[in-house]
C-alpha cells in the first residue's frame, strides 16, 4: 500500500485541529471586519464537527451537498467584493466560511494540511486588519496548536503505515509534547528577530486605531461655528505625545496647532482655496517647513487616531516632519496634512517652534500682514457699526499693536463665559458672532476666537483663527500627554512684521486644566491601557525602517563612546534622529534578551538530543540503507518502508530481500513503540544481507 492510500484512511482529527481553527477565527473576530451571521456560521460548524466527529451526518460526505456550499461562498465573496467592500475583508469572509465547510466535511483526508492553511490565511489576514493586543497571545497559542495538529496526524498516518495503529497514541509522550513546545518557542523567537532585522514594508490595510470606527471630524479645511463644541463631548482619546528634547508646558500653556483659518462669512471659516500643495522629500528621512535658521523649541514623537483630512498636528508652528507617512502637504496658513491616511492611526516626529506671545519682544514690533496676499488676513464679513465701536472701545488705552491685541484678549477673557449652548446659528438679522460679542459673551472656544479675530481686523491688526487641541492629561505610566476629543480647542494668531504669528487664546482656561487634578483608580487602569496600547502600537504594529535606521544610528553612537567616552552626539542632527537612543527604542534590550533566551533553548535542545543518544535511525537500519545505497538503490521520500522492502525485494535476490525485510519490521517496531529495546547493532540479518548483495566479499 502506498502512503498516499494509508494516509487516505486516517478519518480521525486530532483534537488539536478545534484549537486551531477556533484561534485563526478568533484572530479575525477581533478585528470587527466580519458580518455577524458569518461568525455565527463558523461557531456553528465548530460545534457541529466535534458533536458528530465520530458520527457525522450522512449529508458530511456528499459531494452534491458540499460543492453546493461551496458555491454559495464563492458568490458570497463576489457579492462583498461587488458592493465596494475592500478586498481583504472579502477574503476574510471567504477563508472563514471555507474554513467552516472544510471543518465539517466528514470525508476521508490525506492530511490537516488544507485546515491548517485555511487557518495560516486567515492569521495573515487578520494581522492585516487589526493592531489589537489580542493578536500576540492568540498567535502564539495557534503555533502550538498548528505544530501539535500536523505531529499527530503525521503520526497516526505512520503508525497505520507500519500496522500499528494504537502504536500513535504510545507515541504521544510528555518528551514528545515538551520537544513540540520548545521547537514553536524557537520558531517564535526566531519570528521575533527576523521582525526586527528584515526590511520593513506597510502591508497593513485596515491600520485603525482600537476602538475607532471612524475619522474624527472637525479638522478639515472648512468648519462650521459649532463643530469643536461638539467634539468637546467626547473623551476618546486622539494624540499621544511623547517629549523628546524640550520641556513639557503646563496644561494651560499646552497647544498642539492644526489648522489655521484665513476666510470667514459669519459663520463658517475656511482655508482659501488653492494655496495647498504636496512637499517634495523623502517623509522618513524628513521634511523642513519655514524660511531661515529658526530653532526647533521642542521635539516631540506623536500618534494620532484617524482624524478626517489627515490633519498633522505639532506644539507650534511645524520647522521639521518626519516618520511613517505616506505624503505631505501643507497649506499657505502652515496647515500640514497626509492625506493618504485619514482613516489610519499615524506616528510621526515633529520639531516645532512655539508662538506664545508671552517673552516675545513685540512693544517695538508692528502688526503687519504677510507680504504675500496678506490682506485676505484684514479681510470681514458685513458687521454692524457696533462692532467696530465695540473694538476701538477695547483697545482705546492702547498705544501699540502688541498692546491692543492684548487687551482684546483680556476683554474676552474677563467678561465673556464658556458654554456649550452658545447663540443659535440663525440669530435674526445679526450673524452669530455679532450675537456673541454684542450679548454677554457666552459662548465656546470658536465662538470666543471668532470674536477675538473679528475685533483684531476691526482695528487693523492681520488675525486668522487657528484650530487643534489644547491641555491634555500627561500619563504617569507612559511619561506622555494624551489628548481627547474634549481636548479640541480654537484659539487666535496675530502677524507681526518681525516676529511672525504669535499665539493668542482668548477662551477663559478653565476647562483645560482637567489634567492637573488628581487621577481615580478607573482612570489609572485606563493609563495603563493606553500606555500599553501606545507601546504595542509603536514597537511592534508601526514599527518599520525609520526605526531600524533610527535604532542603528543608536547602536553605532552607543559603540563610538565606549570607545571615546569623552565624545557626544551631534545636536544638530537633522529630524531629532540623534535623540532616539536605545533605550528608548527598547530594541536593545530585547534583542539581547531574544538572544540569551535562543542559547538557552538551544543548550536544552542539544541536551535533551544528547540524552537521547542522538539516534535518527536505529544502527541497523541505517546500515542495511547504506550497504543497499552502494548498489544504486536508494529509498525516495515517496517510499514507505515496507514499499522499499519490497522494491529491494525485487530488484536484488531474495536472501537480500528476506534480510532486509526483517531488518525492516524490527526497524518499525522499534520506531512505533511495540519494542522498547532496541536491536543489537549488528544483527544477523545484517550481516546476511551483506553476504547476499556482495557474494564477492564473502572470503575476504
Amino acid at each position: 500500500m502506498s502512503r498516499r492510500q494509508f494516509r487516505a484512511t486516517v478519518e480521525e482529527r486530532p483534537t488539536s485541529a478545534w484549537v486551531l481553527v477556533t484561534v485563526a477565527s478568533a484572530m479575525l473576530w477581533i478585528t470587527d471586519q466580519l458580518q455577524p451571521w458569518v461568525i455565527g456560521v463558523q461557531v456553528a460548524c465548530i460545534l457541529l464537527s466535534l458533536a458528530r466527529r465520530t458520527k457525522p451526518f450522512p449529508w458530511q460526505a456528499s459531494p452534491i451537498t458540499l460543492n453546493v456550499f461551496m458555491f454559495g461562498i464563492a458568490g458570497t465573496t463576489i457579492t462583498l467584493a461587488l458592493d465596494g467592500s475592500p478586498s481583504a475583508v472579502s477574503l476574510a469572509h471567504f477563508a472563514s466560511l471555507a474554513q467552516g465547510l472544510q471543518l465539517i466535511d466528514s470525508r476521508p483526508r490525506k492530511s490537516e494540511f488544507l485546515l491548517v492553511t485555511l487557518s495560516l490565511f486567515q492569521v495573515i489576514l487578520a494581522s492585516n486588519l487589526t493592531d489589537s493586543m489580542l493578536f500576540p497571545p492568540l498567535l502564539i497559542v495557534f503555533v502550538f496548536s498548528a505544530v501539535w495538529t500536523l505531529m499527530v496526524h503525521t503520526l497516526r498516518s505512520e503508525a497505520i503505515e507500519a500496522g500499528e495503529e494504537g502504536a500513535a497514541n504510545q507515541a504521544l509522550t510528555p518528551g514528545l509534547r515538551k520537544m513540540t513546545i520548545i521547537a514553536s518557542t524557537c520558531a517564535i523567537l526566531l519570528a521575533v528577530v527576523l521582525f526586527a532585522f528584515l526590511p520593513r514594508m506597510r502591508t497593513s490595510m485596515l491600520q485603525t486605531g482600537i476602538g475607532q470606527g471612524q475619522a474624527m471630524s472637525g479638522f478639515s479645511d472648512r468648519v462650521e461655528l459649532g463643530d469643536i463644541g461638539r467634539i468637546r463631548k467626547d473623551r476618546t482619546v486622539v494624540l499621544r505625545v511623547e517629549t523628546l528634547r524640550g520641556k513639557d508646558p503646563a496644561p494651560v500653556d499646552a497647544y498642539w496647532r492644526g489648522l489655521a483659518f484665513d476666510t470667514f462669512d459669519g459663520k463658517r471659516w475656511e482655508i482659501t482655496p488653492g494655496t495647498r500643495h504636496g512637499r517634495p522629500g523623502s517623509v522618513k528621512i524628513g521634511i523642513a517647513f519655514g524660511r531661515g535658521p529658526e530653532a526647533s523649541d521642542r521635539v516631540q514623537r506623536v500618534v494620532r487616531e484617524p482624524v478626517r483630512g489627515g490633519v498633522l498636528f505639532g506644539a507650534g508652528l511645524p520647522r521639521f516632519v518626519s516618520g511613517a507617512l505616506l505624503r505631505i502637504e501643507s497649506d499657505v496658513n502652515g496647515g500640514l496634512y497626509d492625506p493618504l491616511q485619514t482613516d489610519q492611526r499615524v506616528r510621526y516626529v515633529i520639531e516645532t517652534q512655539d508662538n506664545a506671545a508671552a517673552g516675545r519682544k513685540l512693544a517695538e514690533d508692528r502688526a503687519l500682514p504677510p507680504r504675500r496676499d496678506g490682506t485676505r488676513y484684514l479681510a470681514l464679513p458685513e458687521m454692524s457699526d457696533e462692532v467696530r465701536a465695540l473694538a476701538e472701545l477695547v483697545t482705546s488705552d492702547a498705544r501699540t499693536d502688541a498692546a491692543r491685541a492684548q487687551a482684546i484678549e483680556l476683554h474676552l477673557r474677563a467678561q465673556g463665559h464658556y458654554t456649550d449652548t452658545p447663540p443659535p446659528l440663525d440669530g435674526g438679522d445679526q450673524s452669530p458672532i455679532e450675537a456673541f460679542l454684542l450679548g454677554d459673551l457666552a459662548g465656546h472656544c470658536e465662538y470666543f476666537a471668532s470674536g477675538m479675530v473679528v475685533l483684531a481686523r476691526e482695528v487693523g491688526l492681520p488675525a486668522r483663527l487657528v484650530n487643534g487641541f489644547a491641555g491634555g492629561r500627561r500619563n504617569p505610566l507612559g511619561g506622555f500627554v494624551e489628548l481627547t476629543r474634549a481636548d479640541a480647542h480654537a484659539w487666535v494668531e496675530i502677524h507681526y512684521e518681525k516676529a511672525g504669528w504669535v499665539r493668542y487664546d482668548p477662551t477663559p482656561p478653565d476647562l483645560r486644566l482637567a489634567g492637573m487634578s488628581d487621577m481615580s483608580f478607573t482612570e489609572h487602569l485606563a493609563a495603563l491601557g493606553s500606555t500599553v496600547e501606545l507601546w504595542w502600537f509603536q514597537r511592534v504594529v508601526d514599527f518599520d525602517s525609520s526605526d531600524q535606521i533610527a535604532a542603528l544610528k543608536s547602536a553605532f553612537a552607543a559603540w563610538r563612546k565606549l570607545r571615546d567616552p569623552a565624545e557626544k552626539s551631534d545636536p544638530s542632527a537633522p529630524g531629532g534622529l540623534s535623540k532616539f537612543s536605545l533605550e528608548d527604542m527598547d530594541l536593545g534590550k530585547a534583542l539581547l534578551a531574544l538572544v540569551l533566551a535562543g542559547g538557552l533553548v538551544g543548550f536544552l535542545v542539544q541536551r535533551s538530543h544528547q540524552r537521547r543518544g542522538g539516534r535518527a535511525l536505529p544502527e541497523s537500519y541505517a546500515r542495511a540503507l547504506a550497504l543497499l545505497k552502494r548498489r544504486g538503490l536508494v529509498r525516495k521520500p515517496s517510499d514507505t518502508a515496507r514499499d522499499f522492502a519490497a522494491r529491494v525485494g525485487v530488484e536484488t535476490t531474495t536472501d537480500a530481500g528476506s534480510a532486509f525485510s526483517r531488518i525492516t519490521e524490527s526497524y518499525l517496531a522499534e520506531r512505533f513503540g511495540t519494542r522498547t529495546q532496541a536491536v543489537e547493532d549488528a544483527p544477523p540479518e545484517l550481516q546476511q544481507l551483506k553476504q547476499a548483495l556482495f557474494p564477492s566479499a564473502r572470503g575476504a
